[in-house]
């Protein structure tokens, strides 16, 4: 297969320190060529481990002098990130609900389905789906110091799908993977030549949490065609999982799409359609802030309606989908459009993803997907 295109597959790669050298706590602007390394044995890291104070900072995030110069930056990205519409995600008050049919009672005698405890385990799910996000949306804030160009995370992600399906995961181990990615990301700068090692590793981790049976750390590297060797691989795992504090354990989307399902009968194609939509918001450069439990309801939402124009969503989806109302909440119906749009014209070249959804293994729902999006792009 065919590797990324350079710069980001460098034949090697080279531990780079000169911007540290003799300048001890010296306040200056992060920029992308001098950015951190994700290798934790350089001179990089021995700075960082002498200005570790008395807190105890870990050694491999961030120094102190970046950490209070960027801090005040993502506060007032995290405040303005939802500020259109009452958009917050976080603060919005779950709809009171009287009629919605109670769908776990009738799997109170299946063992499997521990019905007994399914809403404090989707209570926990919500509650913890929301310390999982990254700091902030990366790609959309110009003004932030860890900005990166979309079409370089779209590369990336495309080229992860790609590698993804030729080691024959889990799908639950791509979300996890692009999720390690995009927190990563939101909160160091890497260098070009090294986003790759970053992605690859990020890959590997996500296996070795999901899968298994997972591939050998040597096809891991082999896949990069030279661009990571093993060790380079095994040192940016304990950088990257010490960077996100090994927090790892990601309520993944796809338990929030089943949940939904149940209220839909699970019904196969509608579901399947969703699993489509879901994957390619999570790749999409526009909604890496959103929960994935709002996701999995945006794309149960826009599936239903490819499936069936009429679908109401009442009260039982709402209860299902953790108390997202498609039908009143205006920010809801404005990220669906701009999904929907995306979809019909996208700002992001993410072939892969494409190529997957048309195979019949798939069922080849990018067909009646893309279809129905581009009727209603048109419309509007």
């Amino acid at each position: 297969m065919n590797c990324i295109p350079s710069p980001i597959t460098e034949r090697k790669i080279q531990v780079n320190d000169e911007n540290h050298t003799g300048k001890e706590n010296v306040p200056q602007t992060v920029s992308r060529e001098s950015s951190i390394n994700l290798t934790p044995n350089s001179t990089n890291e021995k700075k960082i481990l002498s200005e570790v104070n008395s807190n105890k900072i870990d050694a491999l995030q961030l120094p102190q002098s970046k950490i209070r110069r960027n801090s005040t930056h993502i506060e007032k990205t995290r405040k303005r990130q939802f500020s259109d519409d009452s958009t917050d995600l976080k603060t919005v008050k779950k709809p009171k609900l009287d009629h919605w049919k109670n769908l776990d009672s009738s799997e109170v005698n299946d063992p499997f389905m521990v019905a007994e405890y399914t809403d404090s385990i989707f209570s926990h799910l919500y509650e913890k789906e929301t310390l999982m996000l990254p700091t902030h949306n990366y790609l959309m804030d110009t003004e932030s110091p860890y900005h990166l160009k979309s079409s370089m995370r779209a590369l990336l992600i495309d080229w992860l799908i790609e590698v993804h399906e030729k080691f024959q995961c889990l799908p639950e181990t791509l979300f996890l993977a692009i999720n390690l990615l995009d927190r990563f990301l939101s909160q160091n700068v890497v260098k070009l030549n090294k986003l790759q090692l970053l992605c690859i590793t990020c890959l590997f981790i996500a296996c070795k949490f999901e899968e298994v049976k997972l591939p050998k750390l040597a096809n891991f590297a082999y896949i990069t065609d030279g661009a990571a060797t093993v060790e380079d691989i095994k040192k940016a795992e304990v950088f990257t999982l010490t960077s996100l504090a090994y927090n790892i354990s990601l309520p993944n989307p796809l338990n929030f799409i089943r949940r939904i399902s149940k209220a839909d009968s699970y019904d196969i194609e509608t579901r399947n359609m969703a699993k489509f939509i879901m994957e390619y918001s999570i790749c999409c450069n526009k909604f890496i802030h959103l929960k994935p439990s709002y996701l999995a309801a945006m794309s149960m939402y826009i599936a239903k309606k490819i499936k069936d124009e009429s679908s109401q969503w009442d009260q039982t989806f709402i209860h299902y989908s953790g108390g997202v109302d498609a039908e009143s909440d205006s920010a809801f119906k404005h990220f669906v459009n701009e999904l929907i749009g995306d979809i019909a014209v996208p700002e992001t070249n993410l072939d892969s993803l494409r190529l997957k959804f048309k195979k019949p293994k798939h069922g080849m729902v990018y067909f009646k997907v893309f279809d129905w999006c581009k009727q209603k792009t048109l419309k509007h």
